[in-house]
């Protein structure tokens, strides 16, 4: 009983490591929301980023989303530590160099995600949508972009997130495809054959 106790202690002061964590995340986000709102805001053509809004709450609930997003995007490295901290003493050498790697391997991408989606992939998106615009000396009809900033928020945030599930499920199967030997598909060899026909 002692032992279990101790467990949920144990688990208890990790939640709360990464409560306090997110929680000084946000507070920092918030507190620089227009200077992130600018960079941003970099990938325009402009000097100064430009967006609308169109509601009397938006400003407030987008610095909100921003910072609630950075908060826990900013919390999984963190996150990945207290995990390994809290498996590490129960798993053997072999488990611990797996999940060692594993952890190596996640925070890598996290870090090449990042700046892959803000320096390169955010970068082309806004020039590739911003192609669409029609000028009206050359065209019949004259098309504008202008952004509003909710609209973009939410672009941004699903672009991160959707480029990290990408690379993390391409982890998943490097690591299948490394547990997976010759004699492991010799034996199942009619499973491999009946899938692939």
């Amino acid at each position: 009983m002692m032992k279990v106790t101790t467990y949920f202690l144990e688990i208890y002061n990790r939640l709360l490591i990464l409560f306090l964590t997110w929680l000084l995340n946000f507070l920092v986000a918030y507190t620089y929301k227009e200077e992130i709102v600018y960079l941003l805001g970099q990938h325009q053509q402009n000097i100064f980023p430009y967006f609308i809004s169109t509601n009397l709450t938006e400003i407030f609930f987008v610095f909100f989303k921003l910072s609630f997003f950075l908060g826990f995007y900013f919390l999984y490295p963190i996150f990945l530590i207290q995990l390994a901290l809290f498996l590490i003493p129960a798993l053997y050498k072999y488990e611990y160099l797996i999940i060692r790697n594993l952890f190596f391997v996640s925070i890598f991408l996290y870090i090449i995600t990042t700046y892959f989606t803000y320096e390169i992939f955010l970068r082309y998106c806004w020039k590739f949508f911003n192609s669409f615009q029609l000028n009206a000396e050359e065209n019949l009809v004259s098309i504008h972009l202008e952004t509003r900033i909710a609209d973009y928020l939410n672009f941004f945030i699903e672009t991160f997130l959707l480029l990290n599930i990408v690379l993390h499920i391409f982890l998943v199967f490097i690591l299948f495809l490394y547990k997976i030997t010759l004699n492991f598909i010799v034996q199942y060899r009619k499973i491999f054959y009946r899938s692939h026909v």
